[in-house]
């Protein structure tokens, strides 16, 4: 099958998760190949390569071991193994993911051969694997990489954290920053966990409040386990106590039933992970970006308003990725998943001169 051919199913395919894929065409995907392997045909036959010729070839069979918490993490890393022609052994959780398995099921007669989904992972797979693509915490990606040769390609997604970062107050930031929140109840990499705001925070932090409240009636969260519950809970009740002694320096903003949303502000810079489930800090954005602290070498996205007025402040912080603020959980076909360029670091190149 030629890639063409691949990009034209997967194309109509995908129609149906654009949810967690976004909107693209074949020919997009077509461009995606050329922008990335130089040529449309390079995973099809021997193309130049400046004065020598090259074919790409996939590292085949990719492993992708997924979390269970972000479905559109999967799915874009099983949509790369397929545009590129290899086989691709998805470990799912122990609970399975139902978006993916319905995608699975989905996949027509030519291309089931190359998408085989389990949830278990044993060493003998593990073993033949060409390339591993791991989504997880720390730890579980820590665990894969030590049952790995030296020889086997890896391409960890661990602990990331996304941030944002607002000039003023204004009403549509703060629905910007609602559905950079919001999107995929905070669960991945990308979404906000602060947001820092250069004037007047605590006007911000109300403005977030009505959107979040609007956001969550178009997008109702969903149901939460008791743990998750509970730790947004104890954490309000924190924050509760410190804004009735210090409200100079803390407000807690929250939701009338349950624990849909909760915006805390707190007069300190320092970057610490939320509990997420549409919980969200406003934070005065400091002069001294070491204020920030530690967290920041976890970060993953920096969503701006205005961002090109605001592109110099955060660079210095090396994130893999900075956007405008309300398109940090939809990023762009063509990006680079913390740093890795998504087809080309899937494949090996084959020479003759």
């Amino acid at each position: 099958m030629t890639t063409q051919q691949r990009a034209d199913i997967l194309a109509t395919l995908c129609a149906d998760y654009t949810a967690f894929l976004g909107e693209f065409s074949a020919d997009d995907l077509i461009d995606w190949v050329t922008l990335e392997l130089q040529h449309d045909e390079a995973l099809d036959a021997f193309v130049p390569y400046g004065d020598i010729r090259s074919k790409a070839v996939p590292l085949s069979p990719i492993v992708h071991v997924v979390s269970g918490n972000t479905p559109h993490a999967a799915l874009q890393s099983i949509l790369r193994g397929l545009l590129l022609g290899a086989k691709n052994i998805v470990k799912l959780p122990s609970s399975g993911l139902p978006e993916v398995e319905e995608f699975a099921g989905k996949l027509p007669a030519e291309l089931q051969p190359l998408l085989t989904l389990s949830t278990r992972l044993d060493q003998a797979t593990l073993s033949k694997a060409k390339a591993v693509v791991a989504i997880g915490s720390d730890e579980a990606i820590a665990a894969i990489h030590s049952r790995l040769s030296a020889h086997q390609r890896f391409i960890p997604h661990g602990h990331k954290l996304s941030i944002g970062l607002i000039e003023q107050p204004s009403t549509d930031a703060a629905s910007k920053a609602a559905r950079d929140i919001g999107l995929f109840k905070q669960q991945g990499c990308l979404s906000l966990h602060t947001v820092y705001v250069k004037e007047s925070p605590q006007e911000f932090a109300r403005m977030l409040a009505t959107a979040m409240q609007r956001f969550e009636e178009e997008n109702p969260r969903g149901p939460i386990s008791i743990s998750e519950s509970g730790a947004i809970s104890n954490l309000r009740e924190t924050y509760r106590y410190h804004a009735a002694v210090e409200p100079e320096n803390y407000l807690l903003l929250e939701s009338k039933q349950g624990t849909a949303w909760t915006i805390i502000f707190e007069n300190n810079a320092r970057l610490v992970p939320s509990p997420l489930n549409r919980t969200v800090y406003v934070r005065p954005w400091p002069v001294d970006l070491g204020e920030l602290g530690s967290e920041t070498q976890y970060l993953s996205t920096i969503a701006l308003d205005p961002l090109d007025e605001l592109l110099e402040e955060v660079e210095s912080l090396s994130p893999p990725r900075i956007c405008s603020l309300g398109e940090g959980q939809q990023p762009p076909l063509i990006w680079h998943h913390d740093g890795f360029p998504p087809l080309s670091s899937l494949v090996s190149w084959r020479d003759i001169h």
